[in-house]
């Protein structure tokens, strides 16, 4: 139960201030003569919208309402009134889940349904608050910013405030996974899995598995030709395993890839095709399909088409 109802015209010591509690917000005096500062608070309980963590004191907590900003009021000045929205948590048109005033979509909002765990934090398993965990199938808008999870025109994924094709966003969508981690099979949340051939954009970021413009295919933070990036496509298969058959996760299978390691650079080019470490010159397998040279036939010449050393 929260605490008993405080007076809302005491406010550290200061003098006495208006409240608006039609509006659901608190003006706070300020230290200047500029105009004050308007502080949300719904349920009017002299606790702000952004820390409060029942936000519409119905009795749910945040982190299980799955309207966290309206609902039947059963303490404080509207006890027995229902205040808010009725716009569902999941619902494109809610925009500000927790009536804290940042848009669920902005760099600056870290907790979008006001729970009280940071949106990249390992234990926030829900981050719209829709009711659905982060992982789960039906889950096509992770953030709740009414852009699905795989639309070119969503940039964070999880909302945490970094975007999907930065270096320092090391877990995609939010679900606690590590995107490099072998137990990741879906980087970014969108119900496909890494290694399925409709998974085209497998990090989220915008860019095609095998465009020229994607150097960082799993968004783990290690380019793809980097000497310390042994699975491309994040599927949890080593680059060089013999059971990894599409390396860079483009859906077109290495022994007939002219760009394996989804680098950019074709077979031609490419000093390392599979990106595994070693020079094709010296590689028995060096598009990484999981065959020699002497013994594929996937060339006219009975050897790979792509296993450029073998071929006479």
């Amino acid at each position: 139960m929260k605490p008993p109802f405080r007076s809302l015209y005491r406010l550290a010591g200061l003098s006495c201030v208006p409240v608006l509690l039609a509006t659901g917000m608190i003006l706070a005096p300020s230290v200047s003569s500029a105009a004050p500062v308007q502080v949300r608070d719904l349920d009017g309980d002299g606790i702000p919208n952004s820390t409060d963590p029942d936000i519409d004191n119905d009795g749910i907590p945040n982190g299980r309402d799955l309207n966290v900003d309206g609902g039947k009021a059963r303490y404080g000045p509207y006890k027995g009134l229902y205040i808010g929205d009725t716009i569902p948590n999941g619902d494109p048109a809610e925009t500000d889940i927790d009536d804290d005033g940042l848009a669920d979509d902005s760099p600056a909002e870290l907790d979008i349904d006001g729970d009280g765990n940071a949106d990249d934090s390992p234990t926030e398993r829900d981050i719209d608050g829709d009711g659905k965990a982060d992982d789960a199938l039906a889950e096509i808008d992770i953030d709740g910013d009414g852009l699905l999870d795989d639309s070119p025109n969503e940039t964070d994924i999880d909302g945490d405030g970094i975007d999907d094709d930065s270096a320092n966003e090391m877990d995609i969508d939010g679900d606690g996974r590590a995107d490099d981690s072998a137990a990741e099979r879906d980087i970014d949340g969108d119900g496909k899995a890494d290694d399925a051939m409709t998974e085209s954009d497998i990090d989220g970021d915008g860019l095609d598995d095998n465009s020229s413009e994607e150097t960082d295919i799993d968004g783990d933070g290690n380019a793809d030709d980097s000497l310390t990036e042994t699975d491309i496509d994040g599927d949890g298969k080593a680059n060089n395993s013999r059971v990894e058959i599409d390396i860079d996760g483009d859906g077109v299978k290495d022994g007939d890839d002219d760009d394996v390691d989804g680098d950019g650079k074709s077979a031609a080019d490419d000093d390392d095709d599979d990106a595994d470490g070693i020079l094709d010159v010296d590689d028995s397998d060096d598009d990484g399909d999981g065959k020699s040279g002497s013994k594929d036939s996937q060339g006219e010449d009975g050897h790979d088409i792509n296993d450029d050393n073998h071929n006479a």
